[in-house]
């Protein structure tokens, strides 16, 4: 009985060290392509033609791309839904699919939440050096 437990610990651990890396990693790609989007956005702020064709491109990704994630995840009508939620006219196979698309559904657009706050971080690090900082210019 005790070597059961031990065994189920020890698989318990690794699907939760597994789980912490894939965290980690997502963590990671984020910042990394957080920088990399800014510092193309920022060097582009040197070349005077460049840098409108830069920035609009950039407001239409985001948008885009928040647009897509939104309308693929179907609003997040489904998110938190449950089979005993679904109506009881349909079958427990079309509750376990309902369930199960809106499961998918979020787990396959993750990448695109990365790039979304790659961008947003270039957008709120821009307007915090246009509006915020210059409010605290003049105190050092």
């Amino acid at each position: 009985m005790k070597e059961k437990n031990k065994d189920e610990v020890l698989l318990n651990d690794a699907k939760q060290s597994s789980e912490d890396r894939k965290i980690v990693i997502r963590v990671l790609c984020t910042v990394a392509l957080s920088v990399i989007v800014f510092t193309f956005y920022r060097f582009s702020l040197a070349v005077d033609f460049f840098f409108p064709i830069v920035m609009w491109s950039y407001m239409a990704i985001l948008a885009v791309l928040v647009f897509v994630y939104i309308i693929y995840n179907r609003g997040f009508s489904r998110k938190g839904v449950t089979v005993d939620m679904l109506p009881e006219e349909w079958s427990a196979e079309k509750k376990q699919s309902f369930v199960a698309d809106a499961e998918r559904r979020l787990r396959r657009s993750k990448w695109m939440l990365i790039l979304i706050i790659a961008f947003l971080v270039t957008f709120l690090m821009e307007a915090l050096e246009l509006f915020v900082l210059p409010m605290f210019s003049g105190w050092f």
